[in-house]
């Protein structure tokens, strides 16, 4: 199973670190939100599980974790919003606003 995910809003130079079930799966300095795409990355993971903790630690502040049902939600978005890290899952991929 594919699991798109995108880093979106709010990202200035920072350095993020993603973790699927633990295992490191995203580790990249220097994210900065693309303001004409509100995007700062976007990758691709294939899964093997039904569901997973996935897991966003972005330097300065606390990680911040979520389960995911890959086959009801396979698009994720990783937002920064005043500070803190936000994920939302999604059925279908989320429209840039």
């Amino acid at each position: 199973m594919q699991l798109s995910v995108k880093l979106r809003d709010g990202f200035s130079n920072d350095s993020v670190t993603i973790y699927v079930d633990g295992t490191e799966v995203y580790r990249k300095s220097g994210v900065t939100t693309d303001l004409s795409t509100s995007t700062a990355d976007v990758f691709e993971l294939t899964i093997t599980d039904t569901i997973v903790k996935f897991e966003v630690s972005v330097a300065g502040g606390p990680p911040k974790a979520k389960y995911i049902r890959i086959r009801e939600t396979p698009f994720v978005e990783v937002l920064m919003i005043g500070g803190d890290v936000e994920i939302r899952a999604s059925r279908e991929e989320i429209p840039m606003l």
